[in-house]
């Protein structure tokens, strides 16, 4: 157990008391200051315990980023929960699915978000008990035995702290990430892996209680839910805004609130350099941005140096939601020099590249990127023969490929897993093919990422058609909108006569 360290929840009630006047979470007109925020936590900490959910009891989150979404995560924690955080892009199946993973006692939720889909969500959900809600909607039919709370019965509850004891050993959230086998798997962060990150990523950033971010990453995403997590822990100021689909708006808010920061993937400033004045509007107040969530073009982080970072840091970052989101960053000053690169282990993480026997690599020599630290998940929920293949002797094997340079920088060249990093999201390509297998009159089918300067990597989808098979690719996007999330549907669906393979009968992605 790391000295100094602190279950999650605890972040708050610290800013509470040196900063509970101040404004701590914007949402368009609503605006809470840390006290109200940690009242209200406090009121839905008390909510799931009359419920009957106890220590280690696991909660779906299934909300937007907003007010609900930062009390209702720091209320489970404080009723000594695991927060089960869903993508509410996700259909509902595998909305159900996870939940039954998870073996979820309670669901909070809003209309919003559960929309009609919420009776196929809980269907034959054995241990879920409880939905909790803003609003009952007239037309669900729900499951014998599953109750619905309205918020009302939260608002009539005190909001001084229940003080339940919370090990920093226990779970303190789930995030569903997909695996190698196309299935999700339930990353398991400890209070301590979530504790120690956000304490590492602050010794780097320098964060005050003088800062604030636009929080434009979903939180139920790992850099999104560090964003929640630093500016929590200092006290700063969470501006959340989810109009990035109209992404003009975002630079208006980036200055409207005079916010310090402002944090995204790639697409994320591939979108905004070519969609939005964001490289020439002044915005004296924005003093760093933050990058993770896979790697930036060199052309595009030249374009940042050059414009916004005349005034702003730029902080290049890698990480894995095994890590609870950092891994590494590069020092604003070496970015120049060292482009392209992932950088350095953040302080607290110890960061190699090894051979498959284990043993380190020379300088330039391609191996697998190994991290060790506090922050390094406990393993993937229920699921242990997935955890034995990333966890070795208390070290993340990243699946990703690189070499380090004479300065003990690091430079990624390939990845082990065959996972596509489309804008913010892992995607499984098995699960896409499998899903396009379904239709009939496909014989083959594989799905490879391409390099894309908006994504990072978008989704391109390789058909061969059964004989006779009348298949085009209007056919094949139909058949996948009713079964997956939008951002795993391919932007291209090619037929080809037949698939390059190797002696071996296997596939050749990299020709692809």
């Amino acid at each position: 157990m790391s000295t100094g360290l602190a279950p999650v929840h605890t972040l708050l009630e610290h800013t509470v008391q040196a900063h509970g006047d101040a404004v701590g979470l914007v949402h368009g007109k609503k605006s809470l200051t840390w006290a109200e925020v940690e009242t209200a936590a406090n009121r839905t900490a008390r909510l799931l315990v009359e419920l009957g959910v106890a220590p280690g009891d696991r909660v779906g989150l299934l909300v937007d980023n907003g007010v609900t979404y930062v009390t209702s995560f720091f209320g489970i924690l404080k009723a000594g929960a695991c927060a089960v955080a869903l993508n509410a892009a996700n259909r509902a199946d595998t909305q159900r699915k996870l939940l039954a993973d998870a073996g979820a006692r309670v669901l909070v939720t809003k209309a919003a978000q559960a929309r009609r889909d919420l009776p196929e969500m809980v269907a034959g959900l054995d241990d879920l008990t409880h939905v909790v809600v803003d609003r009952a909607a007239p037309h669900w039919e729900l499951p014998a035995g599953l109750s619905v709370v309205t918020t009302d019965q939260r608002e009539a509850l005190p909001g001084d702290r229940l003080d339940l004891a919370v090990e920093l050993e226990s779970p303190a959230a789930i995030l569903y990430t997909s695996g190698s086998t196309g299935m999700p798997r339930g990353v398991t962060l400890l209070h301590r892996n979530l504790a120690a990150n956000t304490r590492q990523i602050l010794d780097y950033l320098e964060l005050t209680s003088d800062d604030s971010v636009l929080a434009v990453l979903p939180f139920h995403y790992s850099f999104g839910m560090s964003l929640l997590l630093t500016h929590t822990a200092v006290g700063g100021r969470l501006v959340v805004d989810n109009r990035f689909a109209y992404p003009a708006t975002i630079v208006d808010a980036l200055a409207e609130h005079a916010v310090s920061g402002f944090s995204g993937v790639p697409s994320t400033y591939a979108i905004l350099a070519a969609r939005t004045d964001f490289l020439t509007r002044p915005l004296p107040a924005l003093r760093y941005l933050t990058q993770a969530g896979g790697g930036m073009t060199p052309a595009l982080t030249r374009k940042l140096l050059a414009t916004r970072g005349q005034t702003a840091q730029l902080f290049v970052m890698y990480g894995q939601t095994e890590a609870g989101a950092r891994l590494s960053w590069v020092p604003p000053e070496r970015l120049e020099e060292k482009l392209g690169s992932i950088g350095v282990g953040i302080p607290g993480v110890e960061l190699a590249v090894r051979r498959p026997d284990g043993s380190e690599c020379d300088v330039d020599e391609v191996g697998e990127v190994v991290a060790r630290g506090d922050n390094i998940m406990r393993g993937y929920w229920n699921d242990p023969d997935e955890t034995a293949l990333v966890l070795k002797g208390g070290a993340l094997f990243t699946g990703d490929l690189g070499r380090r340079d004479d300065d003990g920088f690091i430079f990624l060249v390939d990845r082990v897993k065959n996972m596509i990093k489309a804008g913010a999201n892992r995607v499984s390509a098995k699960e896409i093919e499998d899903a396009i297998a379904e239709l009939e009159g496909v014989m083959e089918v594989c799905v490879v990422g391409v390099p894309d300067e908006l994504l990072g990597e978008a989704i391109e989808a390789h058909v061969v058609s059964a004989p006779g098979a009348e298949l085009d690719e209007r056919a094949v996007l139909a058949h996948l909108r009713g079964r997956l999330a939008l951002f795993k549907i391919p932007r291209v669906v090619q037929f080809r006569k037949d698939l390059p393979r190797s002696s071996a009968g296997k596939i050749l992605k990299s020709e692809l």
